[in-house]
Parts: structure tokens; sequence; C-alpha cells
């Protein structure tokens, strides 16, 4: 069964954020509660999320130990500290697509968007590390609050791919 709709291509202007950096399993279990970490780390400064919760995956190599940010994005650039990163997600052209359904199909969407990528002949802007790819864009967004809808059935995770800047050439 699919759980994607039909991927687009969508520009997204640069955007800040603040996150957790996590090594997780496949599952990402712990993303909900890494997020509601970063939304208390931002009410205790009094500063408001300016967007949906999200996981930037960074190195999807190693199923057992994927790395991985969670995230909120803000309305400015705001200092980090020991525990919490800050920096931008990057702007550019994206693969965007959304899986409708429950979370343990997301990875079937994620490599479904990849393979679209594929197929349409595009490049997902990617470098390597010695042999360990990373993932310069590569995102889910939380439409639907993990915290707040126990059904995980009718979840909603917008996926987004970064794609090389000479993709249109």
């Amino acid at each position: 069964m699919q759980y994607m709709n039909e991927p687009t291509i969508e520009e997204r202007g640069e955007q800040p954020y603040v996150g957790i950096t996590a090594r997780v399993t496949e599952q990402v279990e712990e993303a909900p509660e890494l997020a509601a970490e970063v939304l208390a780390w931002l009410r205790a400064r009094n500063e408001a999320a300016a967007g949906l919760p999200f996981i930037r995956f960074w190195c999807l190599e190693d199923h057992e130990q994927r790395l991985i940010e969670v995230g909120i994005p803000t309305k400015k650039l705001l200092q980090g500290d020991h525990h919490i990163i800050s920096g931008y997600l990057p702007g550019g052209d994206f693969a965007h697509a959304i899986h409708n359904g429950p979370p343990e199909h997301f990875w079937s969407s994620a490599d479904h968007l990849a393979g679209w990528l594929e197929s349409e002949g595009l490049s997902a802007a990617l470098r390597y590390e010695g042999e360990t790819k990373i993932w310069d864009g590569h995102m889910a967004f939380f439409v639907t609050d993990p915290v707040e809808k126990r059904t995980p059935d009718a979840w909603a995770i917008e996926l987004f791919i970064l794609l090389l800047a000479d993709h249109a050439a």
C-alpha cells in the first residue's frame, strides 16, 4: 500500500531553527519527546515556534544508529547552548511529498520519494565524508502533532529532499 501523494518540486527559503542532534533507531520513537524538549527550551526563553516540528536526516546509512536533528523553526537565529543547536535549514528547490498514514510506513514513503527523484532524472544534494553519505537537506515535518494525535493511522508528515542547484540545467 502506498501512503504518499504524487511528488512535486517546491522552492523553500532558508529557515532558522533550533534543535537537538541524536542517533536513533529506524523507528525514530524519540522524536516527539525531543521536539517537546526543544519547544520547552523555546518557551523558557519567551521565543515562539515559527513552524512545524521536523526531523532533519543527516545520515541514514546505519539503520541501527541514524544521525538526525529534531528541530523547531524559529523567526530568527537564536543562540544555542551545550544541548540545543542553532542553525539554518537550507533554501532551494526540494522534492516534496506528503506521507499520510501510520508512521511505521514512513520509511517506505521516504524511499519512494528518493526513487521518484531518480526516475525523474533529478539528484539530491548530498556529499560524502569518507564512505558515509550525508544529506544536505532531507527533512520530515510533522503536520500531525504526534503528542496530541494518538491515532497514528491518520498522521500526515511532509517530506522534503533538497535538489542539486543545477537540476534545471
